[in-house]
C-alpha cells in the first residue's frame, strides 16, 4: 500500500494552516476596521453633543387659527435639529416632526398647525427635543405660554 510521503504530506499541511490563516487574518482586520469606524463616530457625536444645550423660551398659542409657534434658543456649543410636541390635559397632541436647525447661539422658531384643544384650561406641557440623545427642555408652567384668541 503506498500513501503520500511525509515531507509532501507536511508541505501541504503547512500550505493548507497558512491559507487558512491568512483567510482569517483578512476577515478579522476587515472587522475591527469596521468596528473602529463604528466606535469612533459614535465617540465623535458623543463628544460633539457634549456641549449641547436647547432651552425652550416662549410658546405662543392661537387658539383661534389652531397654531401654535415655539421661541428655542440654542444655548449650547453645536448646531441643533429641534423637533417639538404640546400637549394638553386630556391627551390630546400636536407634533412638529419637521424640525428647524439652530446653530450654536441662535434662536429658532417651531411652527405647529391644526392645534385643536389647546387653550390655558387645557395646556399640559410643551416639549422640544434634539437630534443629541437627552439634550431636551420641557415647560409645563404657564408663564413662558402666551395664548391668543
Amino acid at each position: 500500500m503506498k500513501g503520500v510521503s511525509p515531507l509532501i504530506a507536511a508541505v501541504l499541511l503547512i500550505a493548507f494552516v497558512v491559507t487558512v490563516s491568512m483567510i482569517v487574518m483578512g476577515w478579522f482586520s476587515s472587522f475591527v476596521r469596521t468596528v473602529t469606524e463604528n466606535v469612533s463616530e459614535s465617540g465623535q457625536e458623543a463628544v460633539g453633543c457634549a456641549t449641547a444645550a436647547i432651552e425652550l423660551d416662549h410658546v405662543y398659542v392661537n387658539t383661534k387659527a389652531n397654531t401654535t409657534q415655539f421661541i428655542v434658543k440654542n444655548v449650547g456649543g453645536v448646531t441643533l435639529t429641534v423637533k417639538g410636541l404640546i400637549v394638553n390635559t386630556t391627551g390630546g397632541m400636536c407634533i412638529n416632526n419637521t424640525g428647524v436647525s439652530v446653530p450654536s447661539g441662535g434662536v429658532g422658531t417651531l411652527y405647529f398647525s391644526d392645534c385643536t384643544g389647546i387653550n390655558s384650561a387645557s395646556f399640559s406641557r410643551a416639549i422640544v427635543t434634539t437630534n443629541c440623545a437627552g439634550i431636551d427642555d420641557t415647560v409645563t408652567s404657564l408663564s413662558k405660554v402666551t395664548f391668543v384668541s
